[in-house]
Parts: C-alpha cells; sequence; structure tokens
C-alpha cells in the first residue's frame, strides 16, 4: 500500500497531511509519488500523523520511491 492510500484509508486529505508534516502540497505529493525523499524529522513527523511506526513508514514510502529497497531489506 502506498502513503497515498495509506492516508487516503485515514480520512486525511493531501492538505491536512501538509500541515501535520510541515510541508507544501507540492512537495508532499512528491514523496508521496516517490520523487523526493523526506527528511527524517518529516519522515517520523508523517509516521506520527498516520499512526505507523518509522519501518512501516518506510515500507511504504520505499514500496513507491524504490521497490529494489524493499527486496534487499528482505534478503538481510
Amino acid at each position: 500500500m502506498s502513503l497515498a492510500e495509506v492516508r487516503k484509508s485515514k480520512g486525511l486529505t493531501v492538505a491536512q497531511m501538509a500541515v501535520s508534516t510541515g510541508l507544501t502540497v507540492a512537495e508532499l505529493l512528491a514523496i508521496e509519488q516517490g520523487r523526493q525523499t523526506p527528511r527524517l524529522c518529516v519522515a517520523q513527523k508523517w509516521a506520527n500523523a498516520l499512526g505507523l511506526t518509522f519501518e512501516e513508514f518506510s515500507r511504504h514510502y520505499y514500496e513507491k520511491a524504490d521497490p529494489a529497497q524493499l527486496l534487499a531489506c528482505a534478503e538481510d
């Protein structure tokens, strides 16, 4: 499930999520689409807003941004 799908399942709009993370809507969408990597502090705020652990956030992010990262982690 992508970050956008998780956000939507929690009933949060892009604008609400942007406020929660301190990002602009454009920055938030770039991260959701895997075109931009979030700073660590932003990723933690994002995870908190969605009720996720940092590890869960990372898995949802890399599913879209770089699926090969998930495969590499699974092999370790």
